[in-house]
């Protein structure tokens, strides 16, 4: 019998990254192995080799709500929260899953995980991390119903302290994708006295936070920054750890920005203006890397009801859309078209299989006008008389997208409306069924928690994910067959088996533009991972001088 999976992490994120600053976050010159462009991508930028006092750091969604990292699953929050507050395992700039804080783990049974707590870690106030922390911190995901990951514990009966350094979790029913999550901030520990002490004011300016991680909380000066210093003690002396000090800064106009890169007033940024990304790889002040991400600029089908509740107006759609054009000119080529309605740095563990079957559906992404008029001819008049609507929000970005899909629609004769509303207010129809209505697309950008195709199924195709707007039922025994199937190529079999079906019936979320990450370094810095990485992972603690 399995649970229901829900999520609720991107009302947050919908307002500004699926719209003000999805594209500006994404933008970039190249294609991973699976992509149609050449170039090769960057995963880690050259190594430092000398050190720093200050780096300041700009995080272009803007300054965040909180810090909690239980409540802050955002790009602001999770660029910043990632180098303070460490998970249980980690997920690397080469998108695998390693051991972290649980310097082991182990599944003596369908129904058990048991992690050996790694005795070597320190809190930022010199206490030492204990397995009680990690059995509470664990636990926090089940009993603060207002946490972004409470949902991935559906399946856990319980998490105890089963030894000095041993925590053991307890399922209702095998779940091989849980043990994966805990490398993304489901899996986050923190202390948990401080928590006990300061409750919901965790993550606020005047009390920040109390975590192991390779920088520690200083302060934060509401409009203008936060401020971190080194941790000296910190346990994993295999990163660089090189820069003593670092100042994240929250400008969002893209002029503003590009003046403070290229001037050196901000010496780093993950996701330049695309706007300004021609002039950043030609400027002497600093260098642009692309690097591989498991992003995806797409649509989704939000209602079944209408003319998209049939299989061949859906796929006719989505064969005349000029996919491979959109890459180019709203995208500057910073992505391209994507196969699988998954993005290939997301395949994980069933990367062979799915790379073997997108191989033979594999397309340019140029439309196919004449395969999607020959689906149209045997759909029924009144199906095809009904008007297909698109929201976008208003970015200049969004729009041209949304054009391109008008456009495509327009030429197969199918009638076609674009709504374009403001971006403020986007999210609404994302989340909320009534301001929805019946509207037939959604526009959307969308990045897992971890590079498993199964977490991201998990928030895109099972009824009461929060992507799964249409209620899409097509692939939910398949799902959790796979999530309770232990044996990798087993399970890799099913997933196949799921993007096969999903593929054939263009549902519910489509193959749509595959995004690189960039990353901008001033001359005097270097190290970051250019690899979208950012969010679950440690990164600053590669920064470093050059020497320069």
């Amino acid at each position: 019998m399995h649970r229901k999976r829900t999520r609720a992490r991107f009302a947050a994120l919908a307002a500004t990254v699926s719209v003000a600053l999805a594209l500006a976050g994404c933008a970039g010159s190249a294609n991973s192995s699976a992509g149609g462009s050449s170039t090769q991508l960057t995963v880690l930028t050259p190594k430092p080799t000398a050190d720093v006092d200050t780096v300041t750091w700009n995080v272009f969604q803007g300054e965040p709500q909180t810090l909690d990292p239980y409540h802050g699953a955002d790009f602001t929050p999770n660029m910043i929260n990632s180098n303070m507050c460490e998970t249980l395992l980690a997920q690397t700039p080469d998108f695998t899953i390693t051991p972290n804080l649980a310097k082991s783990f182990s599944n003596p049974d369908p129904l058990t995980w048991v992690y050996d707590i790694r005795d070597d870690v320190k809190f930022w106030d010199g206490s030492p991390l204990t397995a009680d922390d990690v059995a509470w911190s664990l636990n926090h995901n089940i009993q603060d119903k207002t946490t972004f990951y409470g949902y991935l514990y559906a399946n856990v009966a319980s998490i105890a302290t089963t030894g000095d350094h041993e925590v053991t979790v307890k399922l209702k029913t095998p779940d091989y994708l849980f043990n994966e999550e805990l490398a993304s901030f489901a899996g986050v520990i923190v202390q948990k006295k401080f928590y006990e002490a300061n409750g919901a004011k965790v993550g606020t300016p005047g009390v920040g936070l109390m975590c192991t991680g390779p920088y520690k909380f200083v302060s934060w000066t509401q409009g203008k920054s936060v401020n971190v210093t080194r941790n000296d003690a910190y346990w994993n002396k295999d990163l660089p750890l090189k820069v003593k000090n670092i100042d994240f800064t929250f400008l969002t106009d893209d002029s503003t920005i590009t003046s403070a890169l290229l001037s050196g007033q901000i010496d780093g940024t993950y996701g330049p203006p695309s706007g300004s990304l021609a002039q950043l790889r030609t400027s002497s002040a600093g260098k642009l890397y692309t690097g591989p991400a498991p992003l995806m600029t797409t649509l989704v089908v939000a209602n079944d009801k209408g003319a998209l509740g049939n299989t061949d107006v859906r796929r006719a759609l989505q064969l005349a859309i000029d996919w491979k054009g959109i890459a180019k000119q709203v995208f500057a080529g910073g992505g391209f078209p994507a196969t699988l309605s998954t993005a290939e740095p997301a395949y994980g563990f069933a990367k062979s299989q799915l790379d073997a079957y997108a191989a033979t559906v594999k397309t340019d992404g140029s439309a196919k006008l004449d395969q999607a008029r020959k689906l149209l001819a045997n759909v029924p008049a009144d199906v095809k008389a009904k008007t297909i609507s698109l929201v976008v929000p208003q970015q200049a970005e969004t729009q041209q997208f949304g054009l391109a899909i008008k456009s495509a629609a327009d030429k197969i004769g199918l009638k076609f409306t674009l709504n374009v509303v403001p971006a403020t207010g986007y999210s609404n129809y994302l989340y909320d069924p009534a301001t929805r209505g019946d509207t037939d697309l959604l526009y959307t950008q969308f990045w897992p928690n971890i590079p498993n195709p199964l977490d991201w199924l998990g928030i895109t195709s099972i009824p009461g994910a929060s992507f799964d707007q249409s209620g899409y039922d097509g692939i939910t025994d398949l799902y959790y067959q796979a999530v309770g199937t232990k044996d990798d190529a087993a399970r890799a079999k099913i997933v196949t088996e799921i993007m096969k079906k999903q593929h054939d019936e263009a549902m519910p979320m489509w193959a749509g533009i595959q995004l690189n990450n960039t990353v901008w370094l001033g001359n005097k810095i270097t190290g970051a991972p250019a690899a979208f990485d950012y969010v679950f992972y440690p990164w600053a603690a590669y920064l470093g001088g050059t020497g320069k």
